[in-house]
Parts: structure tokens; sequence; C-alpha cells
């Protein structure tokens, strides 16, 4: 029979599957055609549905610190140094800054010496509320000079907002940079944020708290497991997505703010899936069907289809446990055709 090594080799790629193959006798009994078949009873087991999209990595506390004002750079520390919130990671001339805040300190003193002066007068009737009033905006003004004094200081020193790792740097020692150019960027390493836009379809397939598999592109380090922190509430008009952020656990320091890579989110665990190959599954004008044997007989199944894993699908209804599906020959195995397998 020529097609017999064919069907052979069909169907050992059903094998992971359970399934069983024999050789048919051409003709039943009463002279009528039986069709060769591959089948296997249908056990149903664990799976879980995970959802892939491509993220990209920050800290889980990134910042890109900014000169507030320009001048020369007399020092900035290398990449890789760790640094505790308020270390100074750069000195730009940050001794003349430091000078400007203590004058604007000075200034903040007076003025409210003054405004207590004044205050004093007012009550004593000497003098009008109108001195009173200006009394209190050139304090104001002294008060709002002295955060932008302090804040230009801070700045001219990148001092760092919190705890965490000088992930890289934009300027070097000795250089002249004008005011809000970026300095370094210091993020905290140990675990990571993981950025990804989830399609508006899926913004109620996840919870907080999901499970969370990372992979790097291209990389051999394995996967790195996390969580789901939290989805906007806003969808993006033009792209109808949202941005969702996870948190990865950076085992032994693998990973780093910018790498690419691909994030699975766990959608659902089922514990008895009824899983059938993707092969055994048709199509026609109704919908997707499949054929099972009953009493060596074909018959049609209806099928529902669920979430799909590479070369398998969940079947969520039209076929139960203990079914004998036909999973190579079922194209040639219409509803009451006499099957064999």
């Amino acid at each position: 029979m020529k097609t017999l090594p064919l069907l052979t080799l069909t169907a050992l790629t059903v094998l992971s599957f359970g399934c069983k193959g024999k050789e048919a006798d051409p003709k039943a009994t009463n002279g009528e055609a039986i069709v060769a078949v591959v089948a296997t009873k249908l056990t149903p087991r664990s799976f879980e549905d995970w959802g892939s999209y491509p993220a990209e990595l920050r800290g889980i506390s990134d910042a890109v610190l900014t000169a507030g004002a320009g001048g020369r750079v007399q020092n900035v520390v290398e990449v890789g140094t760790w640094a505790k919130a308020g270390d100074a990671l750069c000195d730009i001339e940050s001794v003349r800054y430091e000078n400007i805040l203590a004058q604007a300190q000075a200034s903040v003193d007076l003025t409210k010496g003054e405004l207590d002066r004044v205050d004093a007068n007012v009550k004593a009737g000497s003098v009008g509320k109108a001195s009173l009033d200006k009394a209190k905006l050139d304090f104001q003004g002294a008060q709002v000079n002295l955060l932008q004094a302090k804040r230009t200081f801070e700045d001219s020193r990148c001092q760092a907002p919190f705890d965490g790792i000088v992930v890289s740097r934009s300027i070097e020692k000795f250089s002249t940079i004008a005011p809000g150019t970026p300095t370094v960027r210091i993020a905290r390493t140990d675990r990571l944020e993981a950025l990804i836009s989830l399609p508006e379809n899926d913004l109620h397939s996840y919870n907080k708290g999901a499970q969370v598999r990372f992979m790097m592109l291209g990389s051999q380090d394995g996967e790195f497991s996390g969580r789901l922190n939290s989805v906007d509430l806003a969808v993006d008009s033009r792209s109808r997505t949202a941005m969702a952020r996870l948190e990865i656990v950076n085992r032994s320091r693998l990973l780093g703010p910018g790498m690419a890579g691909k994030a699975l989110l766990l959608r659902k665990t089922y514990s008895a899936a009824i899983l059938v190959p993707t092969t055994a599954v048709l199509r026609n004008e109704d919908g997707p069907f499949a054929m099972v044997v009953e009493n060596g007989i074909a018959k049609k199944r209806v099928l529902e289809l669920g979430p799909s894993a590479r070369d398998s699908v969940v079947v969520l209804s039209g076929l139960v446990k203990d079914d004998v599906l036909i999973t190579v020959g079922s194209f040639r195995a219409s509803e009451g055709t006499k099957v064999k397998y």
C-alpha cells in the first residue's frame, strides 16, 4: 500500500499527544471501505495561558539629573558608582552656587526680621497696614529665591535623589555645560521596571500582582520572575493601548536599564484543560470542528476554541475527557465514515 510510509511519517509528528496508529485492512468484512487514521484518547491536563509583549527595562527608581545652571564641570563620578540619597555625583562650580545659596538664606533671614518689626509697628499703630503687606511680599520673594538657590546648588552637585547606582553620564570633567544639560543617570537596579503597551482588548485579562516572566532578547541568561504592578486607566486614543508597569527581580544584576526583551503575563491557569494539536482542528463556513471516533464511526464535533500555545489549542467545548480524537487523517473521514486506528 503506497500511502503507508507517508502515513507512518505523519503519525510520528503527533506521538507527543499519546497517539497510536495501526495499519487498517483496506476493506471491512462486508466490503465497505475503511479509512485508516491516527487517533488518541483525550486526557485533561493543566495549561497556563500567557500573553506575550515586547518590553523595555528601566530602574524601579530611575532619574536623569540635569544642571540647574551652567558652568565648568569640576568633577563627575564614574559609571557604576553606588550612591546614597544626598550624595554628590558631580561638581559644576558648586562653591559659587553654595555662596548664592548662603546669600539667599541671608535675604530670607533679613526680610523675616523686617516683617516681624513692621508687624509689631502695625499693631502699635505707628505705621499703616500697607507697610506690612510690602514686608510680607518681600519675605515671600526671598523664600522663593531660597528654594531656587537650593535646587540650583543641589543640581550643581548632581545630588542623588535616592539610593542607587550611576548607570550612565552625559558630561565630562573640565567641560563647560549650559543650564538644563543632562548630567548623570542614577537608578535602583536590584529590581527593574518593564514598560509594556497592553492592547485595549487585553486590559481586563490581568489583575494587579499577576505572575510575570521576562526574557532578554538574544540572551542565554534564562527567565527573570516578576509581577504586574499597575495598568494605566487611560487608553491612548491613537494606539488603543494602555501602559502597564511590571516589576522584575534582577537576579545577579544581569539586567540593566534600557535593555529590551519579551514579557510574559499569566492570564489564566486551567487545571484540567482539553488540549489538542492544532492540526486536528478543521474549519468550514460554520467554524472550527474536529472528528472523533465512536464505535468505529467518524463523528463531527463543533468546537469552541480557547487560548493556544505553540502547536496546541485549548478546546472550551465540543470535546470531553475520553473522547477518541482523530489527529491524522481527519480530512479523509467525513460524518459516518468507518475508520480504524
